[in-house]
């Protein structure tokens, strides 16, 4: 249960539109998403002090602290946002906000659903496992245009011209195209690995992985796909994943596994069609990334009843 919650008058330039009236509801930390009416995204002018305690949902969440600060604990760390940071959560990572004072942030909830047939998507999967904070700081090369391009999609979205949503989704777009490219280019100091074929082989692979975790999927058979040595296949993918290959690997087949809980299939089943061998380890891997058993997560699907998005 969040802490209780203090409100200020919003801006007239910022209240939802006429149509929507919000509303945030709990199912133990599963949150229904709130998205405006036959739309895809919600974007929220927050101006209040209090504490949203731990909980995920469905959209990728964007914080633009505007005033004051922002804090947000996210994959166990800690982030003080201060006025201009910005900081992307990816879609059902646990998540607790802070607003020690009154200030004034944007929080954007967006449905990443419909980008799910660009390929270059799952090129964003190693830096959709962790949050990512981009600063003028961080990010010299793409912070500006960032900030800019969410500025304007807020603009878009309050103003609710003709073709507004497809307006905001193309600058999400250019937005997710500059944090990947300055995520790449800048993953770590070894200059083999920024090198561009590197990088398309490091692509490939992602949709090699992509398109075989449900199999009985090897570091040797990964690092001889791409004609490596597994040494150096193992160092490379370090650089550009920030993560192993074998947390990569069980990140993507909790993420199937999490879509096939909707269905009737058994856990024993879903165990074996995402690639592990016995429900054991399918449970103790599942528990591992969501901070609950298979069970528990589809108890609270069912509880959260039809995605209100449509």
């Amino acid at each position: 249960m969040d802490n209780e919650i203090l409100r200020q008058p919003t801006p007239p330039q910022y209240r939802q539109p006429d149509c929507f009236s919000v509303r945030r509801v709990l199912h133990d930390t599963l949150e229904d998403v709130d998205y405006l009416p036959q739309a895809h995204l919600r974007i929220w002018y927050n101006n209040e002090q209090g504490v949203y305690d731990t909980h995920h949902h469905s959209a990728m969440e964007v914080l633009l602290c505007l005033e004051d600060e922002t804090v947000v604990s996210a994959q166990e760390t800690a982030y003080r946002l201060r006025p201009g940071d910005i900081l992307l959560i990816p879609p059902h990572m646990l998540h607790k906000l802070v607003l020690e004072r009154f200030g004034a942030r944007f929080i954007f909830l967006l449905d990443l659903e419909p980008l799910q047939s660009y390929r270059d998507l799952k090129l964003l999967d190693p830096l959709l496992m962790q949050p990512f904070l981009c600063t003028a700081s961080r990010c010299p090369q793409s912070y500006r245009p960032v900030y800019d391009n969410l500025l304007r999609m807020t603009e878009l979205y309050f103003a609710q011209d003709a073709f507004w949503e497809m307006q905001v989704y193309a600058l999400l777009l250019d937005t997710l195209c500059r944090i990947a490219r300055s995520y790449f280019s800048g993953s770590g100091p070894d200059a083999e690995a920024q090198d561009r074929a590197y990088f398309d082989k490091f692509s490939d692979l992602i949709r090699y992985i992509d398109a075989h975790y449900s199999q009985d999927l090897t570091l040797d058979q990964a690092a001889r796909y791409l004609g490596f040595s597994k040494f150096h296949f193992a160092r490379l993918f370090k650089v550009y994943a920030n993560t192993t290959f074998y947390h990569y690997l069980c990140h993507k087949r909790i993420q199937a596994a999490q879509e096939l809980l909707s269905t009737g299939a058994s856990v024993t089943e879903i165990a074996l069609r995402t690639g592990f061998n016995n429900p054991t380890s399918f449970c103790r891997c599942f528990k591992r990334f969501t901070r609950c058993s298979p069970s528990e997560y589809r108890a609270r699907l069912s509880e959260a009843g039809p995605d209100p998005s449509g």
